[in-house]
């Protein structure tokens, strides 16, 4: 039957555990497809033991029209089982809904450039909203491939998915780059997330970091500070230990953000998962309770399939960390999910880090069950998260992390730490930091606007969520709460604003400081005259590209010039003419010379020229244009004088390059054979 005769959609769950991975699809798509009919969508997991590329062709061959998103991993999970040997498909039929897949370039490597670049492919497939189901290779920094779609989609889509330790891949041949996802409009999609871990109450200082490893906490090595917290064990003990024990990091809604170590790497770092650890966070080794854990996989499931009124289908998104630390209790917490859901049907896998909608806004998560109903009626509106009370030592944490941030890196990174603390320590749904350039606003940050037209049409609404507060000269800075700010979230804002401004008022003195000195410098190398460099100038350029001219092999050459009769010219018609006499002779040499070439009046009426990469033909032409230039001025002059030079140069190759002093000398000694040459064929009568 084709899904064309079909109206609702409907769900289809199929399962085998074969080890030839063709046959056991076949037979798990056999019994999706008996409850769904024909499908137009496939979500399809696996596990490690299968072959990526043999699922993928059958797959093709058995549903060819179907969209197909899918993954292998540690797990998966049909109904309330997980097998460490299977797969699993969830197959959507229904001709009211639109369905696309997308697969990031293989090419692209920035987390940041791969998430707009998705983000924009949404944008031109026709969907101006629905639910991203992304599936990701953890090896990227998933916040930063977020930002990158976030600031395009913004809060009109749903952001949802897991971490997998091999390539996603959608029904497309050859994909299999770094992010699947498919995107579905026309579906309601309620979600919940949760982890069920606390806080030990006792703060750390993340001190020093390199990309996705810590390498230092309190000052020592993050094993070190372990060790000194927890108890005393062994390197060969922290994989363990460092499941059962976290980091966490508070934020303004009294949420902890959990992210979870893996390894120590040979130099004492700790690696973690999906995503750095900016350096100056401040957090907590968090603790486990099994019976928390559970509870909290119960509640996301409860919460999750309440809002919807006719649930179709769900998918769970479970941290392979939670079975790990929850052994023989983990078909525990399946069970209690599957309690929940009824007679929903239910797939998913052992994820590496879980994406959720916080809000509206997309969060990388650790440790985390992720719960997904989809189906039809959402059944209350408002706001998808409570406000809860801000402990005071995640309101500490928060203090410090905003005092210690700086721009001590580049303005792109810093931009971008900047959005990560607002996002993690203020649970902002979007904000954007814009300055006026040439009386147009530029936005410099963002977080949830494509543009800064976006942002300046929230900024004049009244909405009690929006936080908006001016720096000088036109530059602002605007965060949306998740609700509506108490007075102290909003002084917590403040604060942030406030060090924001001084940051930025910094980063501009430091930018001033800069331009001085080069001004000064530039003040410094150049002959006020002419505009060429003085001589000063020329010796430092000149010496620099004698030892760029011994690495490449090439040759360079020196031309000395004076010009003749320039004493009689300043004494015979005054300072101003000289000036000018010498200002123009600087700017022909300007016309008949190469950019690259370096140009210098040394002294008096005397100039210099060195030049990379040159032969005797090419110094010739230069010459030669430098003296049509000289002419041409000459006959256009109306003073009662004219205008010539004597000129010498020197060439060497690479292996008998000396000082740029020496050659400069020998280029003076042939420029005076020039000039007695002339004086001797035109002697005074």
């Amino acid at each position: 039957m084709g899904y064309g005769d079909q109206k609702a959609m409907k769900a289809g769950l199929g399962w085998n555990i074969q080890s030839d991975e063709a046959q056991a699809l076949s037979e798990a798509l056999f019994q999706a497809t008996k409850m769904s009919g024909e499908p137009r969508m496939v979500f399809l997991f696996g596990t490690r033991e299968y072959n990526p590329s043999i699922i993928q062709e059958a797959l093709r061959e058995l549903t060819p029209q179907a969209k197909v998103l899918g993954c292998l991993s540690e797990g998966v999970i049909a109904e309330g089982e997980c097998f460490h040997q299977g797969v699993v498909v969830l197959t959507l039929s229904g001709d009211d809904f639109a369905v696309d897949t997308l697969t990031s370039p293989k090419e692209l490597r920035d987390p940041y450039l791969m998430g707009k670049d998705l983000g924009k492919r949404v944008l031109e497939a026709g969907f101006t909203a629905g639910t991203l189901w992304i599936l990701v290779n953890p090896d990227l920094e998933v916040p930063l491939l977020l930002q990158g779609m976030y600031a395009l989609l913004g809060p009109r889509f749903v952001y949802l998915g897991g971490g997998t330790n091999s390539r996603p891949w959608t029904e497309k041949k050859g994909n299999g780059g770094l992010v699947s996802l498919a995107v579905l409009q026309g579906i309601d999609i309620h979600s919940a997330a949760n982890h069920g871990w606390i806080p030990t109450r006792e703060l750390l200082l993340v001190t020093k970091t390199k990309g996705q490893e810590v390498m230092e906490i309190d000052g020592i090595l993050p094993l070190e500070a372990y060790q000194k917290r927890i108890r005393d064990f062994t390197r060969e003990d922290f994989p363990r230990m460092g499941a059962m024990y976290p980091l966490g990091f508070p934020n303004v809604c009294g949420k902890f953000l959990i992210r979870d170590p893996v390894a120590l790497t040979p130099e004492g770092g700790m690696k973690f998962v999906g995503s750095r650890i900016p350096q100056g966070a401040v957090g907590y080794i968090m603790q486990g309770e099994k019976e928390k854990i559970l509870a909290a996989a119960e509640q996301v499931a409860q919460k999750a399939i309440s809002e919807i009124r006719e649930p179709v289908f769900a998918l769970l998104f479970d941290c392979v960390s939670r079975p790990l630390f929850l052994a023989h209790d983990f078909p525990r917490e399946l069970a209690l999910v599957k309690e929940k859901l009824g007679d929903t049907p239910l797939c998913g896998f052992l994820s590496y880090g879980e994406i959720h909608s916080y809000g509206r806004a997309p969060v990388f998560l650790n440790k985390s069950v992720v719960v997904a109903v989809g189906g039809k009626g959402i059944q209350k509106t408002g706001d998808l998260i409570q406000p809860r009370l801000c402990p005071i030592e995640a309101e500490l944490a928060i203090l410090h992390e905003i005092s210690a941030l700086s721009l001590s890196s580049s303005p792109r990174e810093f931009f971008v730490e900047l959005v990560e603390r607002a996002v993690r320590l203020l649970g902002v749904q979007r904000m954007g930091l814009r300055q006026m350039v040439n009386g147009q606003p530029e936005l410099l940050a963002s977080w949830g606007f494509p543009n800064s037209e976006d942002l300046e049409r929230e900024i004049w609404k009244k909405d009690s969520r929006h936080f908006v507060f001016h720096f000088r000269e036109g530059a602002l800075l605007f965060l949306e709460a998740p609700w509506e700010l108490s007075p102290r979230e909003e002084r917590l804002y403040t604060i942030f604003a406030r060090r924001v401004e001084e940051i930025l008022r910094e980063a501009q003195k430091a930018e001033e400081n800069v331009q001085r000195m080069q001004e000064l410098e530039h003040l410094s190398l150049s002959d006020e005259l002419t505009g060429l460099y003085n001589r000063r100038g020329f010796f430092a350029l000149a010496e620099h590209q004698l030892l760029v001219a011994r690495r490449s092999g090439k040759r360079v050459g020196i031309f000395m010039m004076d010009l003749d009769d320039f004493k009689w010219i300043n004494d015979s018609f005054g300072h101003a003419i000289g000036d000018l006499v010498l200002s123009e002779f600087g700017r022909m040499l300007q016309e008949a010379f190469r950019k690259s070439d370096i140009l210098a009046r040394i002294g008096g009426d005397e100039f210099a020229v060195f030049v990379l990469d040159i032969d005797e033909t090419k110094m010739e032409k230069m010459l030669s244009r430098l003296r049509a230039l000289v002419t041409n001025w000459n006959a256009s002059n109306q003073y009662p004088y004219s205008l010539d030079f004597s000129a010498g140069w020197v060439i060497v190759p690479p292996s008998q390059a000396r000082e740029v002093r020496a050659l400069l000398h020998e280029a003076d000694q042939e420029m005076y054979r020039e000039k007695y040459r002339k004086k001797a064929s035109n002697p005074p009568f």
